[in-house]
Formats: structure tokens, C-alpha cells, sequence
């Protein structure tokens, strides 16, 4: 019997489908989905595994690479798509604190997790078509993974059919473009498929003298779940989030209908598309976006030493607060930490003077840094690509192979006017402290559309932008977050202490930023109580919610809290991997 035939007796199991119907639909391309460190373990749900002695040296040497994640169909980013967090018995994962990592122990199976049983490697809108059918057809759960960066545990689930799209690469420049079905020309867009990442789209578009609103990270994809969550980055607050940018989406819904959605062609899943979430309203093959021409960028790039107290990183923090608020009205955007302030600015007005203007707005941040020791550069850049590649690209190879979690809460510009509001975010930090999270690694991305709204002449609540994200967006400074992460190989007492001061830190955020506020979809707390207003907002949701039975009736997508995820799934056999931990948070704050 091949391998590979042997793997599908192994996914099967007893519960056997006509999977080999199905891959001879798509000529032979239906694969078993396998966790990545597989070849590392004798045993593989508890059947014997030969070990690959080449493949697993390779695994555990670039465990913590980007690249290996990426480009392998059962890898995520985050650890927490990989195991069964509920059962920290079931995954196959090998310690992420060292480098190389060590073999695991001889004695150890490795189990699937929350990994999907099968994955098709997406080439075009007939192979989702094909596996909208087949799911139909047999009941069967779909996922989608692209880069695998999500946070949410949306892009797995286990015993699913995996939609992998990462291999869609074409991308195209338009001089000037016409959503299909419009009468109305845009100026110059890009259209990106679903799998080409940041840094991908970052060189095009320079190499076509433009500049495109993406991600940070060069992995992450530019037309997918960033974009579909909100898509917010570091130029957003001078150029809008990445839904106020996107003019058309190539999309195969769950009905089987390959269709090309704007705001003339299925306005309603336009809607939609622009904040709703990826995963949920279909498979989105490529998006068009407008970018803006190729110039200057200031940036602003301060650290402090790595090896600060708690205290001195609170004494920065509170500097930066007091500076954020004049910073978002000049157009700056980047992100704050507990050991560095790194913002960009592209208005002429902070680029025409080589600088001086940027210098003088950063000098108390400056003088704080170099008296401790810590570096300041505050200096005007040819182009964005220019920034990206000296300063941004080198250092983000190492971010995957860990079980990183976040809690997120949009903070309203008016926060930032008093100092009773400003105090009121030190509070917030000096408890989360008490709960675990050392200010020392406090980061949040300044990332909303602040100067952005305001050209659109609109006040904050009174107009309709025709974006599903969260309103919170349009009149919000900082997108505060908590980040921890769960050791790997962590027990479930472990995993639910965790998680329970993740909730109640959320819980502290949600009160220090009011009722009117919300969360990024993308970077919430996915234990978190009350998302639909969260990620969306009371109006948002009920509209959203029809949307998704008219195109998807058969609820053939479904994710952990997206758009119509209902409370009895908490409990089903679908979502068991996070349902008993969200049952024990749920008593913990009963």
C-alpha cells in the first residue's frame, strides 16, 4: 500500500467517506493533511511512523522560520491551530524554546489535533467548486488556509476538508481601473491573488513607482484574511484600512457560483467582504486594490535597552501616551511597546523638510531613550520599500512555532484628550501586570484610520463607509492588546489559567475603553464573551448574519465566532478542540 493510502485509512477511520471520488475530481490532488512534525515521531495516532531523519533535522533547525509554516499545508503560525486545545494530549509539536529542537521523546505519538484530515491545493475556482460540492453533498466541515497567521483558530479544524490557497500567485498592475459592471474609474490598483504575501506585493508595487496598503508582516497575504478582518497597517491612518481601499474581490461562494463582487455586482456581499471575516462568505481567489504613488515616508525608529525594569517601561509607556494623540492628527502610524515607539508618516507636510519637523515631534521620546543607553533614528526615506527592506524585512523571519494569543480593545481618541484618560490606560497596564503580562512586552499597532476619516468629512458614527468592520475603527487612536503565549507542551490547567487571565484582562480593557468600543476581528480573545458586538456591532452583524444565509444556506463555512457561529457549536463535536475551554472560562466568570 502507498504512504499516501495509508494515510487515508488513518483519516478515515470508521467514518469513511468517498474522499477517493472527490480526488478523482480534482485529478488526483486531494492530499492527507499531516502535522508538520510527523516525520520526528515513531508513532502517528497510534500507529507505527518510520521516521524521515532528513526531513525532521530540517523541521526542528527552522521550527521557528516563517517560511516552513507557510509553505507546508498542515503548518500554522500559531501553535493554538495545531493543537487540540482541550486535549493537550492530541497534537504533534516539538519544543519551541530551543534551537535546534530536540527530538521528542521515543515514547511519544504524535496526534493530528486540530489539523484538517485532507487539503486541496487550491489552482482556481474549479477545485472549490468541486469541494463546495463534495461538502454538500457529505456533510462534510470546510476550512481555508492561506498563510496560516490567524490567531482565531478559524483556518483548521479537525476532521476537515482544508482549501489551501497559498500557491495562487498572480498579481497585476492597472494603470487605471474599472470595477466590472461600474461606469466609474478608479485611478491605479493592483490585483493580488489570494496567496501573495506583503513582501510580494511591496516589491511589485514599487517596481510600478506605487505604494499598496498592506500588511507588516511579509508573510502575511495582502487579499485574504488581513483584508477580509479589517486590514489594518501602519500607513491606515493616513490611507484607510485595507476595506476602505479594496475595489473588487474574485471570489467562488458557497453555493458554487464563481462570481466578481463590487459595489455594482452583489453590493451586498461587497459589504460583506469589507470586514466581515475570511472563512466565511467563500473561497476569495484574488482582490483589487487602489495604491497610491511612490514616495517619501518618514520614519521614526527609537528603542530603548532590552533589559529596563517594569517601572521604567510603565514611565515610557505613559510618555507615549501623552504624545499619541498629537501624533495621530500630524498622520503618524506604527506601533508602540514597552521597549520602543517604531512610526512612519508619508504626508508631504513631514517629508518636505528632510525631517526636522519628524525630529522635533519624537525628542522627548528621543532624549528618554539615549539616556538609557538606547538608539534613535528619525529620518525621512525614499519610498516605502525602502523602509520595509532596510528595517522591517530582516527582522521578521522568527515569529512562527509558538502558541501566541492576543485580547485586543479599539481605544477611543477621546481617552488620549484628558489626562484622567490617559491615566486611566497606565491603570489598565498596572492590572494587567497583576495578572501576568510584564509591560516590558505591552506592543500595540496605532494602525486605525484617524486622519483618514477625517477626510471624509464625516463625523464618527454618521456615515455609512460601506465596511463591515467594527464602527470602533473610525474613531479610534490605538488598537490596545495583551499578548501572551501557552508553553507548548502545557497542560490544560495550564491552558485554562491562561486563558482565564487573558478574559479577565479583556474584561479590564472592554471597561477602560467603553461601551462604544470594539475589537479587531483578526487579533481578539477568541474565549472572549459578547463578540458579535465586538468585532462588529449590533447593526453590522444582523445585516451581516442575512448575508451569510442567502450566499452560504447550507452553512457549508463555519469558524470558531464567525458570522453565524451560534452558541449550541460551543458544545459540538465540530468545535470540541476549544468547546470545554470555553465552557470552564465561561464558569470561571459566572
Amino acid at each position: 500500500m502507498k504512504p499516501e493510502a495509508l494515510l487515508f485509512c488513518i483519516l478515515s477511520g470508521a467514518h469513511a467517506l468517498p474522499w477517493s471520488t472527490l480526488d478523482t475530481t480534482l485529478g488526483g490532488r486531494l492530499k492527507p493533511a499531516t502535522p508538520l512534525a510527523l516525520p520526528c515521531f515513531t508513532s502517528y495516532s497510534g500507529k507505527p511512523n518510520a521516521v524521515n531523519e532528513t526531513s525532521c533535522t530540517t523541521t526542528r533547525e527552522n521550527w521557528k522560520m516563517n517560511d516552513l509554516h507557510v509553505s507546508t499545508a498542515g503548518s500554522y503560525m500559531n501553535l493554538q491551530s495545531e493543537m487540540c486545545l482541550s486535549d493537550p494530549v492530541d497534537q504533534c509539536l516539538i519544543d519551541n524554546t530551543i534551537s535546534p529542537a530536540p527530538l521528542p521523546a521515543g515514547n511519544t505519538s504524535c496526534n493530528q489535533g486540530s489539523i484538517p484530515s485532507y487539503y486541496i491545493d487550491v489552482t482556481g475556482a474549479g477545485d472549490v467548486v468541486a469541494a463546495f460540492d463534495f461538502a454538500r453533498k457529505h456533510r462534510v466541515r470546510l476550512s481555508i488556509k492561506n498563510s496560516g497567521h490567524d490567531f482565531m483558530m478559524r483556518n483548521t479544524g479537525k476532521g476537515s476538508l482544508s482549501l489551501w490557497t497559498h500557491n495562487l500567485q498572480h498579481i497585476a498592475y492597472h494603470p487605471s481601473f474599472t470595477p466590472k459592471g461600474c461606469n466609474a474609474s478608479f485611478g491605479a490598483a493592483m490585483t493580488v491573488a489570494a496567496g501573495v504575501d506583503g513582501n510580494t506585493a511591496h516589491e511589485f508595487a514599487d517596481a510600478h513607482n506605487s505604494t499598496i496598503i498592506g500588511p507588516y508582516s511579509p508573510s502575511v497575504t495582502v487579499s485574504a484574511g488581513w483584508l477580509m478582518g479589517g486590514g489594518h497597517g501602519v500607513l491606515a491612518p493616513v490611507y484607510g484600512l485595507g476595506v476602505d481601499r479594496v475595489l473588487e474581490f474574485h471570489i467562488v461562494t458557497p453555493d458554487g457560483i464563481e462570481r466578481t463582487v463590487n459595489a455594482c455586482q452583489d453590493p451586498d456581499l461587497f459589504f460583506a467582504l469589507r470586514g466581515g471575516g475570511g472563512g466565511t462568505f467563500g473561497v476569495v481567489l484574488s482582490a483589487t486594490h487602489r495604491v497610491e504613488p511612490r514616495i517619501p515616508i518618514v520614519f521614526a525608529d527609537i528603542h530603548l535597552p532590552s533589559n529596563i525594569s517594569s517601572e521604567t517601561a510603565l514611565k515610557w509607556v505613559k510618555m507615549l501616551i501623552d504624545e499619541s494623540l498629537d501624533w495621530g492628527s500630524a498622520g503618524w502610524g506604527g506601533h508602540v511597546a514597552g521597549t520602543y515607539v517604531t512610526h512612519f508618516n508619508p504626508l508631504p507636510a513631514l517629508t518636505a523638510d528632510n525631517g526636522t519637523a519628524a525630529r522635533a515631534a519624537f525628542r522627548r521620546l528621543t532624549d528618554f531613550a539615549l539616556s538609557l543607553g538606547g538608539t534613535s533614528n528619525v529620518n525621512v526615506y525614499p519610498s516605502w520599500l525602502a523602509i520595509w527592506n532596510k528595517f522591517l524585512l530582516p527582522y521578521d523571519a522568527l515569529q512562527a512555532g509558538a502558541a501566541g494569543m492576543a485580547s485586543s480593545r479599539l481605544l477611543p481618541a477621546d481617552i488620549f484628550a484628558t489626562e484622567e484618560g490617559r491615566e486611566s490606560i497606565i491603570d489598565y497596564l498596572r492590572a494587567a501586570q497583576d495578572l501576568g503580562f510584564n509591560p516590558v512586552n505591552f506592543y500595540t499597532p496605532v494602525t486605525t484610520p484617524f486622519v483618514y476619516q477625517r477626510g471624509q468629512n464625516t463625523s464618527a458614527g454618521s456615515v455609512d463607509r460601506g465596511t463591515s468592520v467594527t464602527p470602533a475603527w473610525y474613531h479610534s487612536l490605538w488598537h490596545l492588546q495583551t499578548i501572551g503565549s501557552m508553553a507548548w507542551n502545557s497542560s490544560y490547567a495550564d491552558r485554562l489559567n491562561y486563558l482565564t487571565h487573558l478574559t479577565n484582562a479583556t474584561i479590564q480593557a472592554e471597561a477602560l475603553a467603553g461601551p462604544t468600543a470594539g475589537s479587531h476581528f483578526n487579533e481578539a480573545n477568541p474565549f472572549a464573551s459578547g463578540w458579535q458586538e465586538s468585532y462588529w456591532g449590533t447593526e453590522n452583524y444582523e445585516k451581516l448574519l442575512q448575508i451569510k444565509k442567502k450566499y452560504d444556506p447550507h452553512r457549508l463555512l463555519k469558524c470558531w465566532k464567525c458570522i453565524g457561529f451560534e452558541e449550541e457549536d460551543i458544545s459540538s463535536a465540530q468545535f470540541a478542540c476549544q468547546g470545554k475551554l470555553q465552557l470552564d472560562v465561561d464558569r470561571a466568570f459566572s
